[in-house]
């Protein structure tokens, strides 16, 4: 009796063993191919031309010296510019140079750069001076054909062109704002600042 349960239990183990049970678990194979890892974000849609800007130290503090035509958009709409189509909101302005370039801007940041006079023309435009306590801005002129991914819209730039963005982001390497100014224009309207007069309201 003795020797017939030790035979039961010697047979239950080899049914065990061969069902698997008991032994140590295998890591189950995975029903797919684990997705491989995603890409790391950009820091900035702009960020091949900004560093290549910033290793050449390509940036230079400058503001304007001519002053502008401006009045507010009543509704939505699409402006073409110089660089490209831009989206102007209800209550941006659009503003216009003394060349007939045309490009938009926010209240804030057009009362932050000009001030307001009292001269408007026959239609609705009014006439804007650059604030001299104004910071101007920060530019680098592009050698070579180049894009831009503006907060309003995708811009386009030529050789010699200027990237250009705030001052307030002269240490910032991906800022949020950055647009172009067409050459010539640049020149026009814009002038370098001196190194000693590089601080804000300088």
């Amino acid at each position: 009796m003795r020797y017939r349960g030790v035979f039961c239990v010697l047979v239950l183990a080899g049914f065990l063993a061969l069902a698997g049970c008991g032994a140590p678990a295998e890591q189950a194979a995975p029903d797919h191919e684990a997705a491989p890892p995603a890409p790391a974000a950009s820091a900035s849609p702009n960020q091949t031309l900004l560093d290549e800007l910033g290793a050449a130290e390509s940036w230079f503090h400058a503001k304007k010296t001519r002053p502008i035509w401006a009045r507010q958009a009543e509704e939505d709409q699409t402006l073409t510019t110089i660089e490209g189509e831009e989206t102007v909101s209800a209550g941006d302005y659009i503003c216009r140079g003394e060349a007939g370039d045309m490009w938009p801007q926010k209240e804030e940041r057009l009362l932050s750069k000009y001030q307001v006079t009292e001269t408007v023309d026959e239609e609705g435009w009014r006439l804007y001076t650059p604030n001299p306590d104004s910071t101007g801005v920060m530019a680098a002129q592009v050698d070579h054909a180049f894009t831009v991914e503006a907060t309003w819209g995708t811009l386009s730039g030529k050789p010699g062109d200027f990237a250009v963005k705030n001052y307030e982001d002269r240490d910032v390497a991906y800022p949020e704002d950055v647009w172009i100014v067409d050459q010539a224009l640049f020149h026009a309207t814009y002038a370098a600042v001196e190194r000693d007069q590089g601080a804000p309201g300088g």
